[in-house]
């Protein structure tokens, strides 16, 4: 996560954001290739290609919505509410884990509108939800 968005959180909460765990890099590119592999693609081009034709939008959902509900989001989708969730913050080489119930409560400090594109996933890489930076939602299951 950018360095910005920890300072305005420490700033805001007098604590450091509950973030679990920044991945190494080496992780996160076994991370992007695994899904590559899911999505049939060899590129982050092929891969963001596919994210604009195929994700499925979520509909009735914005992630401007103030009081954007993330369990119904996921139960919409028939996706079972994970433990942990898994946050790409810009082509897969910087992936943060978050706890659900912390990305729940301080989506307004992880996800920036008019700037921030990121996708959320769980750790078997199941699932992936964009979070465009205009606020729309799009799916896929993987």
């Amino acid at each position: 996560m950018e360095k910005f968005k920890l300072d305005n959180f420490r700033k805001e909460y007098g604590m450091e954001m509950p973030v679990v765990r920044t991945l190494p890099s080496g992780e996160c590119r076994a991370i992007r290739q695994g899904i590559l592999q899911k999505m049939k693609v060899d590129s982050l081009a092929g891969f963001f290609r596919k994210m604009e034709t195929e994700f499925i939008t979520v509909e009735n959902a914005s992630a401007e919505d103030e009081e954007i509900e993330w369990h119904k989001i996921l139960g919409q989708l028939g996706i079972p509410v994970p433990r942990e969730v898994y946050l790409n913050f810009g082509n897969f080489e910087t992936i943060d884990v978050m706890l659900f119930k912390d990305f729940c409560k301080y989506f307004s400090d992880v996800w920036y509108p008019s700037s921030d594109d990121i996708e959320l996933f769980d750790r078997i890489g199941t699932w992936i939800i964009s979070i465009r930076h205009y606020g729309a939602l799009c799916y896929a299951k993987l």
